[in-house]
């Protein structure tokens, strides 16, 4: 056969679709159809759960790299409570850049999904909070957060450290 007739015979014959099912007689053809069926589901739950598990193991490497950019920002935060007041033009500059250079990094965390929490005044939840200490200040609620010793991040809803606070204890 030609290559036009070909094409004539496949335009002449009517497209299967799948409200019409296919019969066939033959009892190894049945199966063999219900094993490809099987085969074919089989098939597309398999690329759902590698989706999921690729999905989770990039997220566990998110918050790794997320513990590890904590600890570098939590350095820089440090360093900068403890700046001197007077400083030569020169050290300032240098002072501003190394905050420049704090600030992309806190960019860089956002960027990553990370959002940081807990702030004075706040009220302390244990599940986000991890008490450092406690005070009693009588103008302030009890259970407030009075200072904030290292800020707590989380990963969308996961917290990835919680913030580390001083509570107002007034009991």
């Amino acid at each position: 056969m030609s290559e036009e007739e070909l094409k004539d015979q496949e335009s002449q014959e009517e497209p299967l679709t799948e409200e019409e099912p296919v019969a066939f007689s033959c009892e190894s053809c049945n199966e063999a159809i219900t094993g490809w069926k099987r085969a074919l589901a089989d098939y597309e739950n398999l690329k759902k759960d590698l989706m999921k598990e690729r999905v989770a193991i990039r997220s566990a490497a998110k918050e790794d790299v997320a513990e590890e950019l904590i600890a570098v920002l939590d350095n820089f935060d440090q360093a900068a409570k403890f700046q001197p007041s007077e400083l030569s033009k020169e050290a300032e500059t240098w002072a501003m850049g190394l905050m420049h250079v704090r600030n992309q990094l806190e960019s860089v965390m956002t960027d990553l999904g990370l959002s940081p929490f807990g702030e004075s005044g706040d009220v302390f939840d244990p599940t986000r909070h991890e008490a450092a200490a406690e005070r009693s200040e009588d103008d302030k609620p009890d259970q407030t957060i009075l200072e904030v010793a290292a800020r707590g991040w989380k990963l969308s809803d996961k917290i990835v450290r919680p913030a580390k606070v001083v509570i107002n204890n007034l009991n």
